[in-house]
């Protein structure tokens, strides 16, 4: 069951990042949720121009840029048909993904929905921004894949052509899982929204190479033999794992398949979402910080950062808006 109350979309006013606030707008329309807009200025005497003339204060500079771009912001949003409860237009200024991160706690929201791109300039910081909020964020984060001019795939830019497919068409969600508790709980939003939406779920296990994990971890490569039968006992828990997540989503009448295979795992999941024409991918994330995320890195975000898709990064919430029984 999805129980979406508060939705919170950062923006940083540029084309894409404002095509994700149509998304979230349309969605907040859909559940009947309340819907805040926040722009953070992280260098507000760089960011605003005209303090150069004399002829305003700095403050009077400030309150002239929030009204032009939240004119903006209320211009892109009119022309949409699903109306979001209730909508609030945030100005904060310093750290973009710190002060996102802190106002959606502060305000229990229920997920954030803002823009995933590879792109450069803006839409790379915004980006790189949200990386970050996904490592901090007290809720779950939906990265929103706008596709450029240079790809095809216009259906990510409606809401509505995402979560109403026409009659032939099947949505299809992948569920990469490590199997850890983080894993379980994407597997619930997977499970919740293929209910919603009429998708399928591929579940997907990568098994990293002995000889990646061993230059992760520092220790030595084994041998052959012991390869041989690591990788067989391996094989064999992993196969009963799998099979125990695909009979509980199977359990919810969803279709379900699966697949293991080895690799690299922030390599090979943004592999079978582009081949398998994947809507969405919902994944776990221990949320790592420090030395930790140093050493072992962030599948997550590296998966945010390069998916032909949008991405559902979850993981041991303060918040959550999904129960499945």
């Amino acid at each position: 069951m999805i129980n979406l109350n508060k939705i919170l979309c950062p923006v940083d006013l540029t084309k894409n990042s404002m095509d994700a606030l149509v998304f979230a707008h349309n969605l907040a329309g859909r559940y009947r949720a309340s819907l805040t807009v926040i722009h953070v200025l992280e260098n507000p005497h760089m960011d605003i121009p005209g303090g150069e003339t004399g002829a305003f204060s700095f403050g009077e500079l400030v309150d002239l840029y929030r009204e032009e771009k939240e004119e903006e912001i209320i211009d892109v949003l009119q022309h949409d048909k699903a109306l979001a409860v209730n909508l609030d237009i945030v100005f904060k200024e310093g750290v973009p993904y710190d002060k996102i991160a802190k106002f959606a706690r502060e305000s229990q929201t229920d997920m954030i929905i803002m823009l995933a791109s590879n792109e450069t300039g803006l839409e790379y910081v915004l980006g790189h921004t949200t990386e970050r909020v996904i490592r901090l964020s007290p809720c779950p984060v939906l990265s929103v894949h706008v596709p450029s001019e240079s790809q095809n795939g216009e259906k990510i830019r409606s809401m509505h052509e995402i979560v109403e497919p026409g009659e032939d068409e099947k949505r299809k969600i992948l569920l990469p899982t490590d199997f850890s508790e983080y894993s379980r709980l994407a597997a619930d939003y997977a499970i919740s929204l293929a209910q919603e939406y009429g998708a399928e779920i591929e579940v997907l296990h990568v098994m990293e190479r002995v000889a990646e994990f061993s230059a992760m971890s520092g220790s030595e490569v084994p041998s052959y033999g012991v390869v041989t039968v690591y990788y067989d006992d391996l094989s064999k828990s992993v196969q009963k794992l799998t099979d125990e997540i695909c009979t509980r989503i199977d359990e919810h009448d969803i279709e379900v398949s699966s697949r293991i295979i080895t690799g690299n795992a922030r390599h090979e999941i943004v592999e079978i979402a582009k081949t398998e024409d994947i809507d969405l991918i919902t994944i776990g994330t221990h949320g790592r910080k420090g030395l930790s995320r140093l050493i072992h890195g962030s599948v997550a975000e590296a998966v945010v950062r390069n998916a032909p898709c949008s991405v559902l990064s979850v993981k041991k919430p303060e918040h959550d808006f999904v129960k499945v029984d």
